[in-house]
């Protein structure tokens, strides 16, 4: 959030943004007065031979108004920069301030307040499964502890369960045709 934040405050953004604004501007502007033109068949004569007039002098008149404009535009460099400065912030302005931009900005923050809850109910459910985990294993190794011990005893059991078979089977073979 802080780089945006920096970007949009920043002197060149706003020039940009008044720059975009202007050439908007001056298309509109553009169309109008091309809208409004009208030039009469009779008029063009006089002007077609205006226009090749002006033509031949072109060349001497370039070099003096290039000479002129890189003063001029030295100067106006600072002004221009200035305007467009202005006219940047007045369009950010328009659109932070918009319903459009407010609502954006008022869902963006419900995002990221749900993100921060989600991660820490994602935490504390981890912690709570570690928890749980660790019991679970010490509830394990108990019951496993109980279950070995129950082995060792059935097969000792089962041990001498077998003697005394064996040794009932003797018995029992000594007994047998007496």
């Amino acid at each position: 959030m802080t780089v945006v934040k920096t970007v949009t405050t920043s002197k060149p953004f706003y020039v940009v943004a008044g720059a975009g604004d202007l050439a908007v501007k001056s298309l509109r502007e553009g169309a109008e007065r091309l809208s409004t033109l009208r030039i009469e068949q009779k008029d063009l004569g006089k002007t077609v031979a205006s226009l090749q007039a002006e033509t031949k002098a072109l060349p001497a008149k370039a070099q003096t108004v290039a000479v002129t404009l890189v003063a001029d535009v030295a100067g106006k460099v600072g002004t221009g920069y200035d305007e467009l400065l202005g006219r940047g912030k007045s369009v950010v302005t328009r659109i932070r301030r918009q319903k459009a931009t407010q609502d954006l900005k008022k869902q963006a923050t419900t995002t990221v307040r749900r993100t921060k809850a989600t991660v820490t109910t994602a935490t504390e459910g981890a912690a709570e499964t570690r928890s749980a985990v660790k019991g679970a294993t010490t509830t394990a190794k108990k019951r496993a502890a109980a279950t070995r011990t129950s082995a060792k005893s059935t097969a000792t059991a089962a041990r001498k369960t077998t003697q005394q078979a064996a040794k009932a089977v003797a018995d029992g073979a000594e007994k047998v045709g007496q």
